[in-house]
């Protein structure tokens, strides 16, 4: 990557759209940086992205073309589908959506998901490195993946292993703009709450429910890796009192809720885990399978302000929950 100036008809500003022979910086360094094997860069007139660049972002605006003016339009302008492509998928997706689809069938042993997991060597690693974890405290070492199916537990096995893959995507996230250690073990308390909340009141699937509480808000991930400043300050107004719903969409047009939902679908989960993440903002009264996971979240956010005004019925849900996380988050640290 070169630094300084150069005409660099065939670079455009990752920033403001603008290309080398739009810019007329009148002698002045038209290229703050530059890369020429990308043919992204940033211009004399976006001197403020240049933290995110040298952060290692690139296309912040998502390439939006620029206007007659020669400045790109608005975020709002910015389009969901061109976001959601931009993400990556969990690389070993297929063999742990084929085994969440067998978690549903009573029918399927542990041999049938054994022999998947066992088909991935890294799976496979992870899985007994699990088992023989000292949360575990086996009396002896386990040796298959069989035996460690069984003693972890299959819906737990597959939670722990997908959301590693899931972190890993969102790795390097400024911890200026999210404190990502607040944000998994908010996503973990949620989904908590959600399969507690299944349980007890016989709505849904608990396992769905974990499940969509633990993914509710990667909606927020993939803004803030793709488009960190512009999302930034919807964080920052939305901290300073204002809906984040509402400013999420003056800022782009959709919110959180729509990117994580859309993400869902193209890692093609399935069509009830997409509609729990999507509706994870909705009224929860009367409770219902569709607010399952926005009656979890609001739950999360009151224990972990404790909220003296839980009642009785909802302290009962809230302790089984603690319960529950404390345990899970045991597991996360192993």
């Amino acid at each position: 990557m070169e630094d300084g100036y150069q005409s660099g008809g065939d670079i455009r500003c990752a920033c403001c759209g603008r290309r080398g022979g739009e810019i007329d910086a009148s002698g002045a360094r038209e290229w703050l940086r530059q890369d020429v094997m990308l043919g992204l860069g940033v211009c004399c007139h976006c001197p403020e992205w240049l933290e995110a660049w040298d952060r290692g972002h690139r296309e912040v605006n998502l390439g939006q073309s620029a206007g007659a003016d020669g400045v790109a339009p608005a975020a709002t302008a910015m389009k969901l589908e061109e976001l959601v492509q931009r993400a990556r998928l969990p690389s070993l997706s297929s063999v742990l959506m084929e085994v969440y689809e067998l978690l549903s069938d009573d029918r399927v042993g542990a041999d049938r998901i054994a022999l998947l997991l066992e088909s991935d060597a890294g799976l496979a690693a992870r899985t007994l490195r699990l088992a023989n974890s000292a949360y575990y405290g086996a009396q002896r070492k386990i040796p298959t993946v069989k035996e460690a199916l069984v003693l972890i537990g299959p819906a737990d096995l597959w939670w722990l292993l997908f959301t590693t893959e899931v972190r890993t995507l969102f790795y390097g996230i400024d911890q200026r703009l999210m404190d990502m250690e607040k944000f998994w073990r908010h996503s973990l308390m949620v989904a908590a709450a959600g399969r507690v909340l299944s349980q007890r009141s016989g709505i849904g699937e608990p396992r769905q429910s974990f499940v969509a509480g633990l993914l509710h808000d990667l909606g927020k991930l993939l803004l803030l890796q793709h488009c960190p400043i512009e999302y930034g300050a919807v964080l920052e107004k939305a901290a300073q009192g204002e809906p984040l719903l509402d400013v999420e969409v003056d800022a782009f047009g959709f919110t959180h809720a729509d990117v994580g939902a859309r993400l869902l679908e193209r890692w093609q989960l399935p069509p009830q885990l997409v509609v729990l993440v999507q509706s994870h903002h909705l009224a929860v009264d009367p409770l219902d399978a569709t607010a399952l996971v926005a009656s979890a979240d609001r739950l999360a956010h009151r224990i972990d302000e404790q909220d003296e005004t839980i009642s009785d019925a909802e302290e009962s849900i809230a302790e089984e929950s603690l319960l529950l996380f404390q345990r899970l988050v045991n597991l996360v640290r192993e």
